[in-house]
């Protein structure tokens, strides 16, 4: 493996096998890159391997939201609640839009929505929404919900789309799936009106708990997640694809301590194998908090949100 590794690229984890596909004997390898700050899995499977990725009897885009919370371990209720004090994250919810897009109405492409619960809010602020979403089970949970969305991909948005022009293009937790996630911009840039934005976000791997918890981390979410970002790679990605990032913004640190991923995580390691029982521990959690509670925001937060217009003027 050591002679294939590009120039300019280490490896940085091997991630024994799929957790959610438990049976699949497969290894996967993240090779990263310190100048550019951004990891990808090498090779690059191909799209009809990705589509296997998605042939799961559980994930969060093929229902409506509801989730099992899981079991707390002793003194998880105050861990949660010390963690909750300190996190200072902006939700994506109907408030946040609110700042972000003003009282005009907009036109609002999200790309790669899932079951449609961005869609909702923004719908239910008088914006004209419509997405896309490769996933059959996630398309038709969201167009149960009343929305417009159509089959395609990042990379190849459908006609229906195309013929359009927009004020925003979303993507949640999108970009970290794509095969080429500058493709999957540079679309959305093309179709943007002159000054119109984007608001990008995916996982942050610059947040410690990529190396406090490591294979298991439960935003690798190997291999589904193909790329993987910091604040710096995510905002380099704008600016190569004719965005300048007016806000970075941080989420997502008080759900790291709650049951439901703490238990994801440990299953996750039990699933691929780890020995590694001790770094799912009460203890462990805890030792977490305490490198994390006071740390800077780019290693704090699991994800890394940016909003970016498009060079040319304003919204």
């Amino acid at each position: 493996m050591q002679a294939d590794i590009p120039s300019g690229k280490r490896i940085w984890m091997t991630i024994p096998g799929d957790w959610r596909r438990p049976t699949v004997q497969q290894a996967f390898t993240i090779l990263w890159d310190d100048a550019a700050e951004f990891g990808q899995i090498l090779p690059r499977p191909s799209p009809s391997e990705v589509q296997t990725f998605y042939d799961l009897e559980e994930y969060y885009t093929h229902d409506d939201g509801a989730a099992d919370a899981g079991t707390m371990f002793p003194g998880q209720k105050l861990l949660v609640h010390l963690a909750w004090r300190l996190d200072h994250d902006e939700t994506m919810d109907a408030p946040w839009w609110q700042r972000v897009l003003g009282g005009t109405p907009r036109r609002i492409l999200e790309v790669g929505c899932g079951n449609g619960a961005n869609l909702t809010i923004l719908r239910a602020l008088g914006h004209q929404v419509v997405g896309v979403e490769p996933d059959p089970k996630a398309r038709d949970v969201a167009r149960s919900a009343g929305h417009d969305v159509y089959g395609g991909l990042a990379e190849d948005l459908p006609e229906q789309v195309t013929s359009g022009r927009y004020d925003v293009v979303l993507f949640s937790h999108v970009l970290e799936h794509c095969l080429s996630p500058s493709a999957a911009l540079s679309n959305a840039v093309a179709l943007l009106d002159e000054g119109g934005i984007v608001v990008a976000e995916v996982p942050n791997n610059d947040c410690r708990g990529a190396a406090h918890y490591g294979p298991s981390w439960l935003w690798l979410d190997v291999p589904r997640h193909l790329n993987f970002f910091t604040p710096t790679s995510l905002q380099s990605l704008c600016g190569s694809c004719g965005l300048d990032v007016e806000q970075t913004i941080f989420f997502g640190y008080c759900r790291q301590f709650m049951p439901a991923w703490t238990v994801a995580q440990a299953s996750a390691a039990r699933r691929m194998g780890l020995a590694d029982k001790a770094r799912h521990s009460p203890l462990s959690h805890w030792r977490y908090f305490l490198t994390t509670a006071l740390a800077p925001d780019r290693r704090k937060y699991d994800s890394v949100r940016v909003i970016a217009r498009k060079r040319g003027g304003s919204v």
